[in-house]
């Protein structure tokens, strides 16, 4: 048995003669791996759920929303800004390269929608025929509004999934009449379900749609759009376009360099970057806690492997006197401290990849399991038993022997 593997025997000895104290030492970096895989693996579900929103909602779609402060998500309450009108969404479609699809949007909240003895409170939106395309949605059952539900400004409306339910519990909502704010509208259709948007605030499946004549001239009787939405037709083309639409809209609004717009341009990278920004401040609260934690680990195992040494003094001194090393001692002591740290991280990683996937079939957060916790808990935990181990190390390195033999240490 060469002088390495005497060591690492050494080592496995000593560890397994003080799990107690062993336990200890793993504790603080369990509970701080734990933290941080757990965040690692809801960050990626996180990041991945929300590409997939962004993707599915539409890369290749822009939207032009009234008002000029930095709106990324959906406003929370309804604002009644009346800087947006239909002229724009037409200037928009006829002088604007690479535009082939254009819709202006109306919307609302508090929407009373009734069937029978069943009513909703829900959000209508008036649109274009050409919103499906734009907006890549699609009806489950029945069909979208037409050209001829334009020019007729008809009571038609197509509804979400959620209004479906709520009112048509049994199915069968196409053709029946509902009331909506005390008008019959007939129903034409209904949309798939969608679910929410990249921020998971903003329901698509509670709402209905009826055409822009109709909820500008009968439901809600008024001019001007909360929206404007188009599709480019080469998405490499989007932010070129975006800022055509900018200068096409200050030019028409009157508004001349460094004067604040009433109206603001969406792109597809903004939606992306604002709702990962929106769980980035809690990733960095766990993140800071989960460093914390495994620093407090490491000062553990650094307190504990210094009581140590004092207390095996006598064995230092005896194995010291049978022909071992300084740097043996150094080495197994170092290696105790390694062992501890890899053993906390990896009972840290397993339980957090656990907790993160239950919190994820839960439906609490997104989660994905990759090999990346398991790499950085590898990592943190090396260098903490490195980092922490070697002052305990050199300390057992300068144990006098003679004196640590007559049953002291020096």
């Amino acid at each position: 048995m060469n002088r390495s593997q005497r060591i690492a025997r050494d080592v496995l000895v000593s560890l397994s003669a003080q799990r107690s104290r062993v336990l200890l030492m793993m504790l603080g970096l369990t509970v701080g791996v734990a933290v941080l895989s757990a965040v690692i693996v809801i960050g990626q579900g996180t990041r991945e759920r929300i590409m997939g929103l962004v993707e599915k909602h539409g890369l290749d779609m822009v939207m032009v929303r009234a008002g000029g402060d930095v709106q990324i998500f959906a406003p929370q309450s309804d604002r009644g800004l009346a800087s947006l009108v239909e002229a724009d969404a037409r200037a928009v479609e006829a002088e604007v390269p690479y535009v082939d699809l254009v819709s202006a949007v109306q919307n609302q909240r508090g929407i009373s929608v009734v069937y029978e003895d069943r009513s909703v409170i829900t959000r209508a939106f008036g649109v274009e025929p050409t919103w499906l395309a734009i907006r890549h949605r699609d009806v489950a059952e029945g069909e979208f509004l037409s050209e001829s539900d334009m020019a007729a400004m008809a009571r038609v409306a197509v509804l979400g999934v959620k209004v479906t339910r709520a009112l048509f519990p049994e199915g069968g909502a196409v053709g029946r009449t509902v009331r909506v704010n005390n008008d019959p509208y007939t129903v034409k259709g209904v949309f798939i379900e969608l679910g929410t948007d990249a921020a998971g605030v903003d329901d698509w499946d509670d709402r209905i749609v009826v055409p822009l004549t109709t909820s500008a001239r009968r439901l809600f009787n008024r001019p001007y759009l909360e929206q404007i939405v188009f599709r480019v037709t080469d998405v490499r083309r989007v932010p070129e376009t975006a800022e055509r639409v900018r200068n096409l809209l200050a030019v028409r609004h009157g508004i001349g360099p460094g004067q604040p717009a009433d109206f603001f341009v969406r792109e597809p990278e903004d939606v992306e970057g604002a709702a990962l920004e929106t769980t980035s401040t809690l990733s960095a609260l766990l993140l800071a806690i989960s460093v914390v934690a495994l620093v407090v680990g490491g000062l553990v195992i650094m307190n504990l492997m210094l009581a140590s040494v004092s207390q095996r003094s006598r064995e230092i001194g005896l194995r010291r006197s049978m022909g071992a090393r300084a740097s043996d001692i150094s080495r197994q002591f170092l290696l105790e401290a390694l062992f501890v740290a890899l053993a906390g991280g990896a009972v840290g990683v397993a339980a957090g990849t656990v907790i993160a996937a239950a919190l994820g079939a839960a439906g609490i957060a997104s989660s994905r399991i990759t090999w990346v916790p398991f790499a950085v808990a590898l990592v943190a935990c090396a260098a903490i038993g490195v980092v922490f181990g070697i002052h305990p190390a050199r300390n057992a390195a300068r144990v006098d022997p003679a004196a640590s033999l007559r049953g002291r240490a020096a």
